[in-house]
């Protein structure tokens, strides 16, 4: 007998956690939105993939907020001298 909280068909997500900084990716139940076992780090993949496609296409990435700002995701290839990475993020 099925009930309004059976989950036969978890949903795939990538979320980010701010309390951890980190991007997480895995089933999460459709019924009440929390984790189906384990959540994955993919922080360093996931940005690495974007960055990646943003800089082959040459493109820009908007994204719409609700207070009617955008948030603007770009990337480039540079060597290691342009890079400017703070020493806290590496």
């Amino acid at each position: 007998m099925r009930t309004a909280m059976h989950n036969e068909n978890p949903e795939y997500r990538v979320a980010y956690t701010p309390l951890s900084g980190r991007l997480y990716a895995g089933f999460v139940r459709r019924d009440n939105g929390k984790w189906e076992g384990k959540p994955h780090d993919v922080t360093d993949w996931a940005m690495l993939a974007v960055g990646l496609k943003l800089s082959r296409e040459g493109n820009d990435i908007l994204f719409p907020l609700p207070d009617d700002r955008w948030l603007r995701i770009s990337a480039f290839y540079c060597d290691a001298e342009g890079a400017e990475v703070p020493y806290e993020q590496v």
